[in-house]
């Protein structure tokens, strides 16, 4: 089985260099699009995006899904940080919620 790694031009030749298939895509449109290709192809066991390639990685994890391939969106240096609310982790964490 392979991998496939979709991200931008700048990000692709390190994981290239390891063997994986890249292919250069960015935006939720032409990741989408990568995903059927990829899809139609076969033989693809996991496709990992850069998750500052995609403005709404639930989507694409969610194209993925009904694709039948399964997507890791892997969090990069550039991609946009996510809010933390340390009180919903602590109260989780204590067994509250």
């Amino acid at each position: 089985m392979k991998v496939a790694v979709i991200g931008d031009r700048e990000t692709l030749p390190l994981l290239r260099g390891l063997g994986a298939h890249a292919v250069e895509a960015v935006g939720d449109e032409a990741v989408v699009e990568a995903l059927r290709r990829l899809a139609s192809e076969g033989g693809y066991a996991l496709a990992i995006v850069f998750k500052h390639a995609v403005g709404d990685p639930e989507r694409v994890k969610a194209e993925g899904r009904r694709l039948g391939l399964p997507v890791l969106v892997l969090p990069t240096p550039r991609a946009p940080a996510e809010p933390v609310n340390v009180d919903k982790l602590l109260a989780r964490a204590l067994g509250f919620g």
